[in-house]
């Protein structure tokens, strides 16, 4: 019976409290890799349960519900879908450019674009719908480079829940017109369309702004069958209490907001900086550099198309099931703007949009010498008429009919009239001293 009680310590020979030392630590060992097995089981619990929200809002869309427009959907297209001019004014370090977007409504003379679903554009150096050939596109080069535009979906009734307004890139057009004979590629690789790079550098609505690098290695664990990213690494997804509808949002996703968007080059690492600022607050989210952004960082270098337009889908929770939910979703279809399209070399300082009041009635220009013995050139006048103007390039300043065509403020001038670099802070100094005239006047 006696060999069934513990002994007593002052009995108790060495060995026994050895025994007892090394059982309290088997048992301390014990407990803790109990805990430990307890703080994997955990960890896998919330990393399932990660990926069952994932999988309950899906990971990108089933097809591309966007239509491009081509001479034949531009005759199908209503009217109010269709601009009467598709010249879009973007300023480069302070030089106001003219580019395309055939069958886009164009506004505020060229300085805003008006979206309306379903329909996709495409950034061109001239009015042309013939996307087979390269060089009819415009591609910025954006490494080194920030792109900037206003973003307005005016008020608590704009695109919300199932609607999608984007702008990307692309590396089209590839070497077949597909399904919808536009030469269109992206990396969701769908059936009868091309399959490349594409990197989102904006899709959301009221609820959500998200950005997504999809490049193409080819190497992917998801599915061994894509040649794209198709899901997207690094995505930044920027949602409510950050971005959402109403006042107790940084951003109120109702109100219009500026959207800017840096490109960093270090050695051959790529990072990009967003920043979206409203009234004084601002939000900045950095995608840092990896494999994927490498890979995408050669197809920047060589200029991609760039994309933009509005589509909708019920099922478009994988980008806005944070706040939407996962049920079906309806898109309003109201209509959204984007202005003042700015790209600004890193270093400059990015230009600050600029109000654009109705211009006050000017004499007309003295007689001059004959066009014939001037040298002529279209020039971007803010005040309607010839004289402090900032010169336009490329197609505008081909010929007085280009220049016609690039919008109501451009006009055909002496060249001796036209500053060959204007800059946003003088349009701004003229307005305000048109506006300070109409007010005398009133």
């Amino acid at each position: 019976g006696a060999s069934s009680l513990a002994p007593h310590p002052a009995t108790a020979p060495l060995g026994e409290f050895i025994r007892a030392d090394d059982e309290g630590e088997k048992d301390d060992a014990e407990e803790k890799e109990k805990g430990d097995e307890e703080d994997k089981n955990d960890k896998e619990d919330k990393g399932d349960q990660a990926k069952q929200e994932k999988a309950k809002f899906g990971h990108r869309p089933k097809s591309l519900n966007s239509v491009p427009v081509t001479n034949a959907t531009l005759e199908k297209m209503p009217k109010k879908s269709k601009g009467s001019s598709s010249a879009i004014k973007i300023d480069e370090d302070g030089k106001i450019n003219t580019y395309y977007l055939p069958g886009a409504t164009v506004v505020d003379n060229g300085k805003s674009v008006e979206y309306r679903p379903p329909y996709r554009f495409y950034l061109m150096k001239t009015d042309t719908t013939d996307y087979s050939k390269e060089e009819n596109f415009y591609k910025p080069i954006f490494p080194g480079k920030t792109f900037s535009v206003d973003m307005d979906f005016r008020g608590q009734n704009g695109p919300s829940c199932g609607c999608n307004i984007n702008f990307y890139l692309v590396d089209m057009p590839v070497g077949f017109p597909g399904k919808d004979h536009d030469y269109y590629c992206d990396a969701q690789c769908f059936p009868d369309m091309g399959c490349c790079h594409e990197f989102d550098m904006n899709e959301g609505n009221e609820n959500v702004q998200q950005i997504t690098d999809h490049a193409c290695t080819g190497h992917y664990s998801q599915d061994s069958s894509w040649k794209c990213n198709k899901w997207g690494d690094p995505e930044v997804k920027i949602t409510p209490p950050e971005f959402g509808k109403g006042s107790g949002n940084t951003i109120d996703g109702t109100k219009k907001f500026t959207f800017s968007q840096r490109f960093d080059v270090h050695g051959n690492g790529l990072t990009v900086t967003t920043t979206i600022s409203q009234g004084g607050k601002t939000l900045k989210k950095t995608m840092n550099s990896n494999g994927e952004m490498q890979n995408m960082l050669e197809k920047l270098q060589q200029g991609m198309a760039f994309v933009t337009g509005y589509w909708t889908a019920p099922d478009m929770n994988w980008m806005d099931g944070e706040s939407c939910g996962s049920g079906t979703e309806h898109c309003s279809e109201e209509p959204a703007y984007i202005s003042n399209w700015r790209i600004t070399s890193n270093g400059s300082p990015v230009p600050n949009p600029s109000p654009d009041p109705s211009p006050s009635p000017s004499p007309s220009p003295s007689p001059g010498p004959s066009p014939n013995d001037v040298e002529m050139t279209c020039g971007w006048c803010s005040s309607g008429s010839c004289g402090s103007c900032s010169e336009e390039i490329g197609w505008c300043s081909e010929s007085e009919d280009h220049c016609k065509q690039c919008g109501a403020k451009s006009k055909w001038c002496p060249k001796s009239q036209v500053t060959a670099k204007g800059t946003q802070k003088q349009e701004q100094q003229e307005e305000q001293a048109e506006l300070q005239a109409e007010k005398k006047e009133d």
